[in-house]
């Protein structure tokens, strides 16, 4: 057992799903946990704003470590293997657990003044996993009275396109505004 290897001592640690630690020889000094909400605001008719709900944003944590001794190297390599990886990870705090957490950042400061290791904070944001869920619009939830453009088209059959006839266009054949520049106006 090394001077550093205090894992069971460990307040802030960083899990794999299995709940094992993942870089044990990395020493946690600070851990700052950012949970906040989005208020969402709008404006009335009497020209005041108005907050009538809010979103909760994905956690962050930002946890200052401190990669000391012979294995910094190798630590430093897990956590940047897991960086690529994209892994979701558990943080345990004092205050509590933080499932589904990814490292978005590993900023390190390479100085003189640790000669025999690496600072690091590390940025951690949570995964908000949503799973999309699409069905067929059936076609008696259509509306009636809605107009062709809500109307079910599943009997139609293939349709082809027309072109619009001198007596439809008003008399007056369209161009765009680009082949008028280019080519000058038809008038």
């Amino acid at each position: 057992m090394s001077e550093f290897d205090t894992t069971a001592a460990d307040i802030v640690g960083v899990f794999d799903s299995d709940f094992n630690q993942v870089f044990p020889a990395g020493r946690p000094i600070k851990a700052t946990v950012k949970e906040s909400a989005k208020g969402m605001e709008h404006p009335v008719e009497n020209g005041s704003t108005i907050t009538d709900h809010r979103v909760i944003e994905p956690t962050e944590i930002e946890l200052t470590l401190l990669l000391v001794g012979e294995e910094y190297p190798d630590t430093y390599g897990r956590i940047k293997a897991l960086f690529l990886k994209t892994d979701l990870l558990i943080v345990q705090t004092k205050t509590g657990s933080y499932p589904d957490m990814m490292i978005v950042e590993m900023p390190h400061d390479e100085t003189p003044d640790v000669f025999d290791g690496v600072p690091m904070a590390l940025k951690l944001r949570e995964v908000q996993l949503v799973t999309a869920q699409f069905q067929a619009l059936p076609p008696a939830s259509v509306q009636p009275g809605a107009g062709k453009r809500n109307a079910s088209t599943v009997k139609r059959g293939e349709q082809t396109g027309k072109t619009e006839t001198a007596s439809e266009s008003g008399g007056k054949k369209k161009s765009s505004v680009l082949y008028d520049l280019i080519y000058g106006k038809d008038d």
